[in-house]
């Protein structure tokens, strides 16, 4: 019986820290509810294979809306794109980071100017239709809606608006999270519809 009992511990063990692993695994190349296309064939070849490579390799982890509204120097471009290279999920060659470095940096001069988000009334939109619209969920969820690797819930109990607000604006470093391309006042409307996000 004590063997049969010590078998059982072990395979539950074992089971335990397999779960963990796929629950790890899945967050590491979690692929978002939608993919965003980009019209590329009126860019250079070279560009057009960039994108290629853009959509294959960051769509592992990112939603491809929220890193195309982004915007940075040729430089911090090519900051990003090695920062993510040096990631163990990312799966990134040299080669393949100059190319996505190259598509990122054209498509950021060559897009057009962002438009002011609004709703379907033409009113500042709340901070809850900003957690969409700038895809919030393709890394994060709510109320078990979005990607579940990251829950928000309750993060208005763990940190104040002032600490929300700069890890929006501020990602630490290391973290996969971009900078959100957004103006003060719809920072500052997600921020206020975070902090409503408490542990009953």
């Amino acid at each position: 019986m004590k063997r049969i009992a010590y078998l059982s511990s072990s395979v539950l063990g074992a089971l335990a820290v397999l779960s963990v692993f796929v629950a790890h695994a899945g967050a590491q190349f979690y692929r978002g509810p939608a993919k965003t296309t980009v019209d590329v064939s009126a860019y250079p070849p070279d560009i057009q294979h960039g994108y290629r490579v853009f959509a294959d390799k960051c769509s592992e982890c990112h939603a491809l809306s929220t890193s195309l509204k982004v915007s940075h120097s040729p430089a911090g471009w090519a900051g990003e794109v090695h920062r993510m290279q040096d990631m163990a999920s990312s799966h990134i060659d040299d080669r393949e980071a100059d190319e996505i470095t190259r598509f990122l940096a054209y498509y950021d001069s060559h897009k057009p100017a962002p438009q002011a988000v609004t709703t379907g009334s033409g009113g500042p939109p709340s901070g809850k239709e900003l957690f969409e619209t700038l895809s919030c969920s393709a890394c994060h969820s709510i109320a078990g809606q979005g990607n579940t690797s990251f829950p928000l819930d309750g993060i208005g109990s763990r940190r104040t608006a002032n600490e929300i607000k700069k890890l929006i604006q501020s990602p630490p470093a290391g973290s996969a999270m971009p900078a959100i391309n957004a103006s003060e006042s719809e920072i500052e409307s997600l921020v206020a519809y975070l902090v409503t996000l408490r542990n009953q």
